[in-house]
């Protein structure tokens, strides 16, 4: 029997913005969506692709901070098999790739509030000083230091709902659930320094057993790679939607 447990925590090292500030128009780059448009989905998609690239490095007038690579406090993934079973956790990580994210399709409502992206990924890194403890093939495991989890071609849904808020007498859109689900990943290596104190041998073979069994860890620790990508998403959803009155992103 298989025990999975994961836990990210990413915190977004940005200040929120004031109490009742208001930039009464989106960015250049985005341009405002009817709410009775019959494509409203594809409106939103040409939008997310345009914005991107643009926030990429950050966006100050919007407190959206450098995003690639961008910095994931804490970190912390959990796996358990009948073969392994290994606790990681990295401090101050940085995650790589952001930048090579393409949307790929979206639904959208107004009546239901509700969004709906199809996302791929080619590429993302996640690179740190990790520590671990725990169990592979009975044999504990410890260590410390640089280490490398890249994944390759992965496909993910992200779906937000909102309510509708007024703020010092305009309506802003208050988001309210997020979710990010993994769909696919088609590749993952992994690169971990300093296994057993620093024993090569062991640390080396500890490696290629781990690479060689990717598509089985890819199940534990691909969730957590795209839940830090899911606060990406939300974070860039919320630096326009708290700020931007409602009637300016979503015309009447």
């Amino acid at each position: 029997m298989t025990v999975t447990t994961l836990a990210v925590f990413c915190v977004l090292l940005i200040g929120l913005p004031k109490y009742g500030e208001t930039i009464n128009k989106l960015p250049p780059y985005i341009s405002p969506c009817r709410q009775d448009d019959p494509k409203l989905g594809d409106c939103i998609l040409k939008n997310a692709k345009a914005t991107l690239p643009k926030v990429i490095n950050g966006e100050p007038k919007y407190r959206v901070p450098n995003l690639d690579p961008l910095l994931i406090t804490e970190l912390k993934l959990r796996q358990g098999t009948d073969s392994v079973g290994l606790k990681l956790a990295w401090k101050n990580a940085e995650f790589h790739g952001l930048k090579s994210v393409q949307p790929l399709s979206c639904e959208a409502s107004t009546k239901t509030r509700h969004i709906k992206f199809e996302v791929f990924v080619p590429q993302i890194s996640i690179t740190g000083t990790y520590s671990a403890t725990g169990r592979v093939l009975l044999l504990p495991v410890t260590g410390s230091g640089p280490s490398n989890i890249t994944v390759q071609n992965m496909k993910v849904t992200y779906e937000m709902g909102w309510d509708v808020v007024k703020k010092n007498g305009k309506d802003y859109m208050d988001i309210v659930n997020n979710k990010i689900t993994l769909r696919d990943i088609g590749f993952m290596t992994m690169k971990f320094e300093n296994f057993f104190n620093g024993d090569r041998i062991l640390g080396g073979n500890m490696n290629r057993f781990l690479n060689e069994n990717w598509k089985e860890l890819a199940k534990e620790f691909g969730p957590g790679v795209a839940d830090a990508m899911g606060e990406v998403f939300l974070l860039l959803s919320r630096r326009i939607s708290e700020i931007v009155p409602y009637d300016i992103i979503f015309k009447s």
